[in-house]
């Protein structure tokens, strides 16, 4: 081949490459991917990822165990002391002045400044998966993102077509919905989808409500609120109102379901600590409560522009007079700075994300709430009557369903669409009653994938549900479940509608026990009264067993 040859030859392959080269990017931009799942994005909650000094590598929050270890030893001695005096103001007084400065030294690390921004630089969370989780070694991200809801995303849709967030829970809110909004157009463009599932855990559901009511729900297929704090916090309402209060029956209630009823009964009878605690707290707040929120709990968390978005709408306004009144540090700037960034959040998202919710549903978005009950939560204010999943209360998990308060049930005689056989739940007043489940003695964040019948295959379904879901779609999934935490079993909370015979499913047999208890052949107790009055109208009688019919022969 001459040179002269050569050389043409030589240019076209070198124009063809750097035309491949600049319209390569376009090829990779337009990836398509008709696999029929869409990817998925997990949100964490408050904690869940753990915050490090990167000067040091140490955690601190939650702080590691030396740095509680030490702090509790320093404190001892002034906790000594106060326990052997006689209680007065003035003993309060100096057990404040040593005890208040130790935990501040543990606190000050996540605290921020009077503006509302991380008071520390250096202080970041310890990892961010920016990429599938299948880019990345699992074990890791697993170790990082320590819930089994990671892996049920995973069985659901696969590795490489998940990712994870972990959220900095001092920052904004409004501020992390930008890095969601990142976060889905790198999905889209990776993944080759143009529409994604998005889920919040827990505080999860403030950023993901951030997000829908910066950037709306164009680019999402699924909106699914994982027992999350999107109308708020009670007790953190009521802390911020000033509202303190220690319940001695609900201490009992929370200790009894962390460490077991026989542990705690021994533990307390032998040494009556409850009885002993009560009284020293309730002095500690009656003489030094001002100072407590003035130089403690305000510099920890009243500047925390995240814990405001917990304040509900019942508290808010209560809420930011008492707190702004006694934060003592920064200027005036700094606090109207602080005070627009929680009035954006009330009023643009929490305010609103009932209408968005809606907006979302009726525009073809799978929206999916989820909400457990029938435990005790923290009995630290007068919230603590209310019944919850031991961090969150169900009426805010719920989207504001009616609920009894813990240990008691509603004033309810007659069955009703969207009430529980237990009588602990009335959704009809939820804002979406036809789309949020309820799970019944199931923790805060406690999703496990151990086996078929363990709640790990109702979170696929629901994370993976078409638009046209609600709580009528799956018999093995009602509106109200319980969940059996020894046996990790979840399944239809007893009288759900149709199961006459509580034998976890709808089918000929309880139509057929219907039609024997309207010939008077058998007699149906309370509980299979409750299940066979299908059309809820007090009586259960033929129309009762057509409707078994109709939606067994529907499903």
């Amino acid at each position: 081949m001459s040179k002269k040859i050569f050389k043409k030859s030589f240019s076209v392959i070198l124009s063809l490459v750097l035309m491949f080269s600049c319209v390569a990017p376009s090829f990779a931009a337009n990836k398509v991917c008709n696999c029929g799942k869409n990817p998925m994005l997990v949100i964490s909650g408050f904690s869940q990822y753990t915050l490090v000094d990167t000067t040091t590598g140490k955690s601190v929050w939650a702080p590691e165990a030396e740095t509680i270890t030490k702090a509790v030893e320093k404190a001892l001695p002034s906790l000594t002391t106060l326990l052997a005096s006689k209680r007065t103001r003035a003993d309060f007084d100096k057990f404040c002045d040593e005890f208040i400065p130790i935990v501040n030294e543990v606190l000050d690390p996540i605290a921020c400044s009077p503006d509302g921004t991380p008071k520390h630089r250096n202080v970041e969370i310890i990892e961010q998966f920016t990429q599938p989780v299948s880019s990345y070694d699992y074990a890791y991200v697993k170790e990082i993102f320590n819930n089994d809801i990671v892996d049920i995303a995973c069985e659901a849709v696969g590795k490489d077509h998940v990712w994870v967030y972990g959220l900095d829970w001092r920052v904004d809110p409004l501020i992390l919905a930008d890095e969601i909004h990142e976060y889905v157009e790198n999905i889209k463009k990776t993944s080759g989808h143009d529409k994604i599932s998005i889920s919040g855990i827990s505080m999860g559901g403030v950023i993901m409500s951030a997000y829908l009511a910066k950037y709306g729900y164009d680019d999402l297929s699924n909106i699914t609120m994982l027992s999350s704090a999107y109308t708020g916090l009670e007790m953190v309402g009521k802390l911020f109102m000033g509202d303190v209060s220690i319940d001695a029956p609900g201490l009992y209630n929370i200790l009894s379901d962390v460490l077991g009823t026989d542990k705690v009964s021994a533990v307390l009878s032998s040494t009556g600590i409850v009885e002993k605690i009560i009284p020293i707290l309730g002095d500690l707040f009656k003489y030094n409560k001002d100072r407590i929120y003035e130089d403690c709990l305000i510099p920890a968390f009243g500047y925390t522009t995240g814990f405001w978005a917990f304040v509900p709408e019942s508290c808010y306004n209560s809420a930011r007079t008492y707190m702004f009144m006694r934060m003592s540090d920064g200027t005036v700037q700094q606090k109207k700075t602080l005070k627009n960034r929680i009035d954006d959040y009330h009023y643009k998202v929490q305010s609103k994300i009932a209408s968005i919710l809606k907006s979302a549903q009726a525009d073809g978005v799978c929206v999916s709430v989820v909400s457990h009950y029938n435990l005790q939560n923290p009995p630290v204010t007068s919230a603590a009557s209310l019944m919850g999943d031991q961090v969150i209360e169900t009426i805010h998990t719920s989207g504001f369903a009616t609920v009894a308060e813990y240990g008691k049930t509603l004033d309810i005689a007659k069955k009703a669409p969207h009430v529980s056989f237990d009588r602990v739940i009335d959704a009809r007043t939820a804002y979406l009653p036809d789309n949020t489940w309820f799970i019944k003695n199931m923790k805060h964040v406690e999703y496990s994938n151990k086996g078929a019948n363990d709640n790990g295959e109702f979170f696929k379904w629901i994370l993976t549900a078409t638009p046209d879901t609600n709580i009528y779609s799956n018999a093995k999934y009602p509106q109200f479940m319980n969940y059996d935490r020894n046996a990790h079993n979840l399944s239809p909370l007893s009288g759900a509608d149709g199961d006459v015979n509580a034998d976890g499913r709808i089918s000929l047999f309880d139509a057929k026990l219907v039609l024997r208890s309207v010939a008077e052949m058998t007699t149906l107790d309370e509980q299979q009264a409750w299940a066979g009055d299908m059309n809820c109208d007090g009586t259960v009688s033929i129309a009762d067993a057509k409707n078994i019919l109709v939606y067994i022969a529907a499903h």
